[in-house]
């Protein structure tokens, strides 16, 4: 039946929806000297809650340096047509060790904990991709943007899974053109995916150096993409200024076609339409 899935049918529905009372929340050690596992924590936000505003529990997932970073849901609203589909897990990856931790927060939404641990050594031999960033769902399958391959080093690429976490192998047919990965969104309902560029790990790991950005260490380009031949259809260049892209945002109604890219080393937000 319809709308039997998770997340909303539009935009107004998940405005009209209750407020949550818990958020989750990635927290990080790196560059503080502690030597200690990152991990998720739960944040009570019920304000008629005596733990309002507090940290109520941490999933830690055992390893040191991971750096978690943009995590994203098995199921979204891609899937709200789907009655066999369920929001219940947190894929949660480590842009330093390529690890993805799998959190079931459906079992008991105030205490997570680790359902699967995909070891990022075996996606980087399966995959010669590494340092994952933005995670989306596919109406079931998930797909990665990927910073670099196995060893560090530019473009990236798309890393695929299945819906039960499986290394399916790499999302993307084709990705000439494309010099470095960042973040990235897809629109569907017209064929649409849009990409940006940041850096490949070998030279954003050690820490940011202006300087690198002059010698073409860092990205300039938009990409558009062709959603189901899954390769590269456009590019905009945004010139040498420093205007380096980062991440992109179509409008929430989802027959939008228009969408805005976020640049650094500037105040400039792009406006793209088809």
């Amino acid at each position: 039946s319809c709308c039997a899935g998770p997340g909303y049918a539009s935009p107004q529905d998940a405005i009209n929806a209750p407020r949550e009372k818990i958020v989750y929340t990635i927290c990080i050690y790196t560059g503080t000297g502690i030597e200690k596992p990152d991990y998720l924590a739960t944040i009570d936000v019920d304000e008629e809650s005596p733990s309002y505003g507090q940290v109520i529990h941490r999933t830690e997932f055992g390893v040191i340096g991971d750096e978690l970073h943009h995590m994203g849901w098995n199921a979204c609203s891609s899937c709200n047509n789907d009655g066999n589909m369920e929001r219940k897990y947190l894929i949660i990856p480590g842009v330093r060790t390529t690890n993805f931790y799998i959190v079931d927060t459906a079992t008991n939404p105030r205490r997570p904990s680790l359902f699967k641990t995909i070891n990022g050594e075996e996606i980087k031999k399966k995959t010669n991709l590494s340092a994952p960033h933005t995670v989306h769902c596919l109406g079931a399958d998930i797909i990665v943007s990927m910073l670099g391959d196995a060893n560090g080093n530019g473009p990236g690429g798309y890393l695929h899974l299945d819906k039960d976490f499986n290394i399916v192998g790499r999302w993307e047919n084709d990705i000439a053109g494309m010099k470095f990965s960042y973040d990235f969104w897809y629109q569907p309902r017209h064929n649409m995916m849009v990409s940006t560029e940041w850096s490949a790990p070998n030279t954003f790991m050690p820490g940011f150096d202006l300087e690198d950005v002059g010698r073409g260490k860092y990205g300039q380009q938009i990409h558009f993409w062709d959603f189901k031949n899954r390769n590269i259809e456009k590019t905009i260049d945004l010139g040498a200024d420093g205007l380096i892209p980062l991440e992109a945002r179509f409008l929430h109604n989802p027959d939008s076609t228009h969408g805005f890219v976020g640049a650094t080393l500037s105040s400039n937000i792009f406006h793209w339409f088809k």
